[in-house]
């Protein structure tokens, strides 16, 4: 598995454990399978894996954790989404929302 490069420049390795920690606690009281979540895991490890490179950029990591969302739960998307991207205003987190609902914000 590549090395995962965090905001400040630090390598860690990349943690599947940590993946499906993420993934579990967006999709937390929703009504989303351990199966689906384990599935959603197997798909983000192997993009990672068959990308071939020794390290990727923890945003890909997160971008990869976020498109498994929005296929999972629009809700759980949401949450992480707000987290992931530091949401900071209202304006923000319409934005998020435009995906899941079209242009009619």
């Amino acid at each position: 598995m590549p090395q995962v490069v965090k905001k400040d420049g630090k390598r860690v390795p990349f943690s599947r454990e940590k993946v499906l920690s993420g993934l579990e606690l967006a999709c937390r009281k929703r009504p989303v399978t351990p199966v689906a979540l384990e599935a959603a895991v197997d798909r983000i490890v192997h993009k990672v894996q068959s990308s071939g490179e020794r390290e990727t950029p923890s945003r890909d990591v997160g971008r990869l954790v976020l498109d498994e969302l929005q296929h999972l739960d629009n809700v759980a998307y949401l949450r992480f989404a707000s987290v992931y991207q530091e949401t900071a205003s209202l304006e923000d987190f319409m934005r998020l929302l435009k995906p899941l609902i079209g242009e009619e914000l």
